[in-house]
């Protein structure tokens, strides 16, 4: 049809373009990186077709964020894939808000709506400043020693996502957990970007037995938490939790009063969905968050101008004295909302670092138009939008290259004011991230509490005389020769989303209290 695509070959569609552009980069490399690659050589295109069979259905690479909008505003919606479903249903442990389509979908994601809301999450403010300070803790007792900040990071993530979902206090950052591991089992289970790992004899095995670990956990907190609901709603004992699940189970108790009399036991059904959707949470609320943090320290490290000016905005904010700003944002927590350098630099790390991608299956009948009005058809085709490759579209983006918080500053005049719909980390439309409210105050307090305390820089080669070497390379029969993408070590892995390579081996110093 004279559709734009790679040169195409009948026997292997366009696999050797991909294995051509992956060997580009180093062998863990980030899939939406190479694909960034491939995306290149199809900027003057706002749409390209991609044949990777048998790995992958055909798919339809989104290239504009005109074309993007499209997708995010169809009506009828285009549902998400099946295969995305064959990822994310593992770790959830069966169909969520991620993978669900239609009626389901919509139902639950009223469910939780309330829960996410700005108004609501402002109570959950003190928990992220309470992990917040347990971290900086751990921080200080690894001053001036080589460690991989993502594992640290991770676990801060992980006790203040288990918090605002079940009111429940994991204490990750101090003891194990056999939620958080059996979480972080599944997610290494997953096939994220490894499609040979269907075939690993004990995966099935894995998923399940880890998966029924993380299910009676989070199933006894569900059931605890809706006695508290009975107790409060009945009686009017009992605290008041502004948890995700507690808001969630009030509005099910609402709703079951108004047809019932007398609700004593909790539905099974909506307890399954229910616990699958906090699974989600928990994967999902950690996940992208955690590396979303870790690369923000990472550019500060590289960029001390913006460092500098990240710091004057919280001496102003908070007061001079770095110690303080926990307690003042207890006291007042819309104080947060105060740092509009703070959110400039965090957008421009996730525009340079985007963790993930957007991904919906084509429908019969249903076209999408490019700006000369071409029309590409979806049916058969597995739709996406790669956030990696339209943050660094030179069509789309000023100075593509450069970090630049400024760009998220500057009046819709300005030459480097963004265009609308180019940024999509949470995406657009009715299925954006339900989570993204509480991911962007959990960042915004971390940075709160740590930049003007902690000097954070990669280390690297430092990292390569004290890790850990494999049997192999024990023995002398293997080598690893450090990887770099356009010179940067801390590349984007697949990792669940995309994560530092290594873990970011990185060194801190304590500058202040």
């Amino acid at each position: 049809m004279g559709m734009p695509m790679p040169e195409w070959s009948w026997v292997f569609g366009h696999l050797m373009v991909f294995r051509q552009c992956q060997n580009c980069y180093p062998s863990d490399a980030f899939a939406p990186v190479v694909m960034r690659k491939i995306c290149a050589d199809f900027y003057q295109t706002d749409m390209f077709y991609l044949d990777l069979w048998p790995f992958n259905t055909t798919m339809l690479i989104i290239n504009d964020p005109e074309v993007a909008k499209q997708i995010s505003s169809a009506k009828p919606p285009f549902p998400k894939p099946a295969m995305f479903g064959a990822v994310v249903d593992p770790i959830a442990g069966g169909p969520n808000l991620l993978t669900m389509n239609g009626p389901q979908w919509k139902e639950w994601r009223s469910v939780f709506n309330p829960a996410f809301s700005q108004s609501y999450l402002q109570d959950q403010v003190s928990v992220v400043v309470e992990s917040t300070e347990v971290f900086c803790r751990k921080l200080r007792e690894r001053q001036n020693a080589v460690f991989c900040l993502e594992n640290l990071a991770t676990r801060l993530t992980m006790d203040i996502i288990i918090k605002v979902a079940l009111d429940d206090d994991l204490n990750y950052q101090n003891a194990p957990s056999s939620l958080a591991d059996s979480l972080r089992r599944i997610v290494g289970w997953s096939n994220f970007g490894d499609p040979f790992l269907n075939y690993h004899p004990i995966r099935l095995f894995a998923i399940f037995y880890y998966g029924r670990k993380m299910n009676r956990y989070v199933r006894q907190a569900l059931e605890e938490r809706w006695k508290e609901v009975r107790r409060e709603a009945t009686s009017g004992q009992g605290r008041r939790s502004g948890s995700v699940i507690s808001l969630a189970l009030h509005n099910y108790f609402q709703q079951r009063q108004s047809v019932k009399t007398n609700v004593t036991e909790l539905d099974g059904d909506f307890a399954d969905f229910a616990t699958r959707q906090m699974r989600l949470f928990l994967f999902a609320g950690h996940d992208t968050t955690t590396s979303v943090l870790v690369y923000t320290y990472h550019t500060l490290s590289d960029h001390p101008a913006v460092l500098r000016r990240l710091r004057e905005e919280h001496n102003t904010v908070f007061g001079s004295l770095p110690g303080q700003a926990g307690a003042r944002i207890k006291e007042t927590p819309s104080i947060v909302n105060e740092l509009p350098y703070t959110m400039a630099v965090l957008k421009e790390t996730m525009r340079m670092y985007p963790p993930a991608g957007a991904l919906r299956h084509g429908i019969p009948g249903e076209y999408l138009v490019d700006k000369n009005g071409a029309r590409y058809p979806t049916e058969g085709c597995q739709i996406s939008i790669q956030h990696n490759a339209l943050h660094h579209h030179p069509h789309v983006w000023p100075r593509v290259g450069e970090f630049l918080p400024e760009r998220w500053l500057v009046d819709a005049n300005h030459e480097l004011y963004p265009r609308d719909g180019a940024f999509r980390v949470f995406e657009h439309g009715p299925r954006n991230c339900i989570g993204q409210n509480l991911a962007l105050i959990e960042l915004r307090v971390v940075l709160a509490l740590t930049v003007r305390s902690f000097d954070i820089c990669p280390a690297y080669e430092e990292w390569d005389i004290y890790r850990p070497r494999s049997i192999l390379e024990r023995i002398g029969f293997a080598k690893r020769k450090p990887g770099f993408v356009d010179g940067d070590r801390a590349y984007q892995i697949e990792k669940g989303g995309g994560h530092p390579s290594e873990g970011y081996p990185c060194i801190v110093t304590c500058i202040g209290d």
